[in-house]
């Protein structure tokens, strides 16, 4: 290739005439060095062929199979210690020469309590957490209490009753000695109203002219009465929440199972107790939070602020437990309530027991959606019961009992004994989510205010003694929630209940709570804490000292849970969806009907409940408050009239969706959209509230004898059996 060089270096012009022939020779001479490195490759020697190899093997293996305890003592007399029974030697002494730790120089090295295993880690405080997923349900209706002064006045009223009717039969008796003395036997003329059918016009009860009797027997849900109980309006939020005990109970696991002092009994998450705070929903103002007083239900009690918790803090705790149940026993009617939950959902001091309900059952609103209740509980493998750790070394002295009242109580002192499957009040049919005012749209718990799920109010359509699925209630009194000492299987949560009766009706409110858990690291050695243990409890100390006060053996959770959804508190009052009734397409601008059961609650001036009901047409807008006629059981085997009652819900029918002719005799389902007094938004359908309308109708629809069993219509009046007592519309 021909170029000019001129001017160019010498060292220039060879590159740019022999470059690519000096590039050339490069590469073939690495190219010759890879072929040489490849092909000079170590050799293995001759131990290492295959066939010594595999001998080598086949010679272990025989080794190994052959090997005794024998050959080893014989081969290795140094290094094999045999086992010799202390009954061989004749005494029962160790020798110390064979534990004696020696150094590399075969030196004995002494020490104190020198460790012959490896230390275990040392403990240190376990992640508590807070209760999750806190819900409030408002609720209103009445309560029965044992009043002694109302029982005394009772039982002179039914004395002299008793002597007034002693006094009539006296005087009839006369009467009917003087008719027989003057006529005879069937002799004499018998005025109106005398002889056989003698009553038959006069009604059950002179002072109830409206009252008669209902096919059947139908048991009365809510709270047993005896008579003489002084009966009070009632409003209050119902707080729930989840305290995952499983994922707290992994927590304790994970930072002590493996430490030193583990103790399977005594490293189980035990509960203190818990803070509850509630700030009312005003709107453009922020919310306010202040600590929520514990009270036993009785309007006297919160009107006087005998609160049984103690301010500022008023913390819901094991002495404040023991103060309502034993408030419960002196004034609640019939004791404690059957709890709808399992026994194994419920946790001491955690789960607050169920009010004295009157006029029908708690339902769903009493417990978490999460945490199944009644018929919807499912079926759970027995708990095995482990022994309680021995507290008495953990005890705090007498004057440590305070707030939070003292560590570690034993079994006995647990209210309600060992956990056991309590005896609970089963539902009606209609599912969960119908319970109360229905579904609510602000996401919070389902089920409504005081409601019982499937409306069983009146207990079951088929008017039964027992009132049928939908009123089912089981007999005897329940118990306080125990303290468990193992985790039953299926179980993932406890259930935090309680409830805040110094709400006020109309208002809205949220709430938040805080667990206080007991200290697993409390008294326990300071050689087996960690040094972070160690410092916290010492800081606690100090505080605790400075306040003249014991160190706390419990831990309470730093933070609030978060708050609950806004619940707003009912008047005294619901309503139940009963029919829909769409105008047809030749009235386009008609607006459609709903028939609604309005249910409301007082007391008359006598003392007695009144739950009444009413059946009216409502359309949109109109709002369920009115003044009339209210029907009502004063007991299971008879209806009444209550005039000039009210009813003072406070829902207003906002919208009315379906309802529409399907075919013939067949509607689509409908359903309405309430609005409560406190502006939450509920809804109610009429395939929900079935069962409740359903036992309206059993029970109060007339078509019963209003005179008795023996009167017209009755057996033995005219007409013959059964006549006039036709079975209820269903």
């Amino acid at each position: 290739m021909a170029t000019n060089l001129k001017g160019k270096g010498r060292f220039v012009s060879l590159l740019l005439l022999h470059g690519e022939k000096i590039a050339i020779g490069l590469v073939a001479a690495i190219s010759l060095l890879f072929v040489y490195k490849a092909i000079n490759l170590p050799r293995l020697g001759a131990d290492y062929q295959a066939d010594k190899l595999q001998s080598e093997i086949t010679r272990t293996s025989s080794e190994i199979k052959d090997f005794t305890w024998d050959r080893a003592v014989a081969d290795h007399p140094d290094k094999i210690k045999k086992a010799q029974p202390i009954t061989a030697k004749g005494d029962g002494t160790v020798d110390p020469a064979q534990y004696i730790n020696r150094d590399a120089d075969n030196k004995p090295v002494f020490g104190i309590d020198h460790a012959i295993v490896a230390p275990l880690i040392l403990r240190g405080d376990p992640v508590i957490l807070n209760a999750i997923d806190v819900r409030a349900t408002g609720g209103s209706g009445l309560f029965a209490f044992v009043d002694e002064k109302i029982r005394q006045q009772q039982q002179l009223k039914m004395a002299e009753q008793a002597k007034e009717a002693e006094r009539k039969a006296l005087e009839k008796q006369k009467k009917d000695q003087k008719a027989n003395a003057n006529g005879g036997p069937g002799g004499g003329r018998r005025g109106r109203g005398e002889g056989p059918g003698e009553g038959l016009n006069e009604p059950i009860d002179k002072e109830h002219p409206k009252r008669h009797l209902i096919q059947g027997s139908i048991r009365p849900t809510g709270n047993s009465l005896q008579g003489g109980e002084r009966i009070e309006r009632a409003y209050w939020a119902c707080v729930v929440a989840k305290v995952p005990i499983r994922e707290q109970l992994k927590l304790f696991q994970d930072a002590l199972e493996k430490s030193r002092g583990s103790d399977p009994g005594h490293d189980f998450p035990s509960y203190v107790g818990f803070y509850v705070e509630r700030a009312e929903v005003l709107s453009g103002k922020d919310l306010k939070w202040d600590p929520v007083p514990l009270y036993d239900g009785q309007q006297q009690s919160i009107a006087a602020k005998k609160s049984l918790t103690k301010a500022p803090a008023h913390g819901i705790a094991k002495p404040a437990y023991d103060a309502l149940l034993a408030a419960a026993a002196s004034f609640w009617a019939g004791g404690i309530a059957p709890d709808v939950v399992d026994a194994r959902y419920a946790e001491y001091p955690l789960t607050l027991p169920l009010p004295p309900l009157v006029g029908r059952e708690w339902g769903a609103e009493a417990t978490h959606p999460d945490i199944p209740w009644g018929p919807f509980t499912p079926t759970l493998e027995p708990e095995t019961p482990q022994a309680a750790p021995d507290s008495a070394a953990q005890q705090p002295g007498s004057d440590a009992a305070g707030e939070f009242g003292q560590a570690n109580p034993t079994q006995q002192n647990i209210p309600g004994g060992s956990p056991s499957f309590g005896t609970g009040r089963p539902g009606g049919p209609g599912g969960y989510p119908g319970g109360g005012f229905g579904q609510r749209m602000n996401m919070g718990p389902e089920g409504g205010p005081g409601m019982m799920p499937g409306g069983a109010r009146f207990g079951g359509p088929g008017g039964g003694p027992e009132g049928g699925p939908g009123g089912m209630r089981s007999a005897g009194s329940g118990q306080a929630a125990g303290q468990h000492q193992t985790l039953p299987k299926g179980v993932d949560n406890y259930l935090l209940r309680f409830f805040d009766f110094s709400v006020e009706p109309g208002k809205k409110y949220k709430y938040r709570v805080k667990l206080v858990l007991q200290d697993p690291n409390y008294n326990m050695p300071q050689g087996v804490l960690d040094a972070a243990v160690l410092d916290r409890q010492a800081k606690e100390a100090a505080a605790a000292k400075a306040r003249k006060a014991e160190k706390p053996f419990y831990r309470i959770v730093d933070k609030w849970s978060e708050p609950s959804p806004a619940v707003g508190i009912p008047m005294a009052g619901t309503v139940h969806l009963a029919e829909t009734k769409i105008p047809s397409a030749d009235k386009p601008n008609d607006e459609p009907v709903v028939k609604l059961i309005v249910e409301a609650s007082d007391v008359d001036d006598a003392g007695t409940p009144i739950q009444g009901v009413k059946e009216m047409d409502f359309r949109r807008g109109y709002v369920a408050n009115t003044i009339g006629d209210a029907r009502y059981q004063p007991d299971p085997t008879m209806v009444d009239t209550q005039p000039n009652f009210k009813f003072f819900t406070g829902m207003t029918l906002l919208d009315v969706d379906g309802g529409g002719k399907l075919a013939k005799d067949m509607t689509y389902p409908s359903r309405i959209l309430v609005m409560g007094p406190a502006g939450e938004l509920y809804i109610r359908s009429d395939t929900d509230d079935k069962p409740y309308v359903q036992s309206f109708h059993a029970i109060f629809d007339e078509t019963t004898d209003k005179r008795g069993p023996e009167g017209p219509g009755g057996p033995g009046g005219p007409g013959g059996p059964g006549r006039g007592r036709q079975p209820p519309r269903r």
